[in-house]
């Protein structure tokens, strides 16, 4: 079940249904047994995967948080680590390396030296991995008392809005609002209702369109400059809404049942240096790895150069967790050097006027998504080479037709970007006035109804 789809419109209606009419108790329950139907959907056999992690760090955080020793308690968090982190290791990674290691043997004379498994990729396991790391961590450090309920904790691991793709939501925050009470108010209710609406909107009108247009153009041998421009821009906009957009529901659906979730994305692409960036984008990722990565390898608190390794580090790490391939450490490798450049050199970059940096660091973010969408590094290369030796600034007819679709689809997002940052609100516009404010809503919802795509487009970070 996918959130654009008539399927999860059934199966959330049924389930909002019963919620209404349950005990906070119950609702609970409820919540959990739709959370397990709803990962079941995608694949049953991960159900004993989902409950191992549960039943593993649940245990964890209940030994670390009970124990006066501190030995007990370093060995019941490295249980929790382990675990997690080699389950995750054997299902993302184990064929990347195998692969590797075989290209190493065959290099140097000695043949194949270990077979690839045919294994699926359980879906979300990069997002509940981080999530229950991060409860057991916070409980180690006396953050976050353990779990008072194991079906609460079963909750908060597998929480449908968030389980395939977040927010990476912490303890502090989910699992609180799982054991109160919760309370739907009018001004939640509307704002979650308004978040579904434009999250549709992001993903069917603009990521999935744009896609078409990427795909036509990335997937082709195109050495055309000016066509690998546009789809570059194109990709740009499509995995910021459609990441966005699956975030903006998720955020809407919990809120419709009394959670509040964690903002996930603010304006990024109005960022005018890497650090501020990481502060706008997937901020629920970047806090994990700043909060439970950077700061435990030294921060910032050993001088220049001891900072550059720790910030190039995380961020290669960040890459590697998005997926098992060079072109991801590429990219992680690429945002870590951007981030030691401008801690480097910020003193003279601070002088360079803000709407330059912000159209420097923009465009710098667009060749990473290059980086990002690339399935190799020949593919990169080819397409580096197009836009410096192979650039005709002239559109033709099919051109111009594709940046008039370019700019047709992006064009609301990045006004409602800059709307958000110039207002520093997650939704403008309820500043807006009523009659504007009910036109705006009518023609989101017409924009996805005629423009939306007839079948449903997977979001980009499932494979994540």
């Amino acid at each position: 079940m996918q959130f654009n789809s008539f399927t999860f419109l059934a199966f959330f209606a049924a389930t909002f249904a019963l919620y209404c009419c349950c005990s906070h108790r119950w609702q609970n329950r409820l919540l959990l047994a739709a959370s397990y139907l709803f990962y079941a959907a995608w694949d049953y056999r991960f159900l004993a995967l989902l409950l191992t992690y549960t039943v593993v760090n649940y245990l964890a955080g209940a030994k670390i948080g009970g124990s006066p020793s501190q030995r007990v308690r370093k060995s019941w968090l490295l249980v929790s680590i382990s675990s997690s982190l080699g389950i995750l290791g054997f299902f993302k990674y184990f064929n990347f390396f195998v692969e590797n290691l075989n290209a190493l043997c065959i290099a140097i004379g000695l043949g194949e030296c270990a077979g690839v498994l045919h294994v699926v990729l359980p879906v979300g396991i990069s997002f509940y991995t981080f999530q229950t790391l991060s409860y057991t961590i916070d409980v180690y450090r006396q953050k976050n008392e353990p779990a008072p309920s194991f079906f609460d904790f079963a909750l908060y691991v597998a929480f449908f809005p968030t389980i395939l793709a977040g927010p990476i939501e912490r303890a502090g925050n989910l699992l609180v609002q799982i054991g109160a009470e919760r309370k739907i108010t009018p001004e939640l209710f509307h704002a979650s209702a308004f978040l579904i609406l434009f999250g549709l909107f992001e993903k069917v009108v603009v990521a999935d369109n744009l896609a078409a247009l990427v795909n036509s153009i990335y997937g082709s041998d195109s050495g055309d400059g000016l066509n690998v421009l546009i789809a570059t821009y194109a990709y740009t906009f499509q995995i910021f809404a459609d990441f966005d957009g699956y975030s903006n529901v998720a955020k809407g659906i919990a809120g419709l049942m009394g959670f509040r979730l964690v903002t996930n994305f603010n304006a990024p692409y109005f960022s005018d240096s890497p650090s501020e960036f990481w502060r706008r984008w997937h901020i629920s990722l970047s806090s994990w790895l700043r909060d439970y990565l950077y700061i435990p390898l030294g921060g910032n608190r050993a001088g220049t150069a001891m900072t550059v390794r720790n910030l190039i580090v995380t961020m290669l790490l960040g890459g590697l967790w998005h997926g098992a391939g060079w072109m991801f450490i590429c990219w992680g490798a690429f945002h870590g050097l951007l981030l030691a450049v401008w801690l480097v050199f910020r003193e003279a970059i601070s002088r360079v006027p803000p709407l330059v940096r912000r159209l420097l660091f923009f465009h710098l973010i667009c060749f990473s998504w290059m980086i990002f969408r690339a399935e190799s590094m020949a593919q990169l290369q080819a397409q580096l080479q197009a836009l410096l030796f192979d650039f005709d600034p002239v559109p033709d007819a099919g051109q111009l037709l594709l940046i008039r679709k370019l700019l047709f689809y992006s064009a609301i997002v990045v006004v409602y970007q800059y709307l958000q940052y110039r207002t520093a609100r997650l939704i403008p516009v309820f500043d807006w006035p009523p009659a504007v404010r009910a036109a705006s809503y009518v023609m989101l919802f017409y924009m996805i109804v005629i423009f939306g795509f007839n079948s449903a487009q997977s979001f980009i970070y499932f494979q994540f």
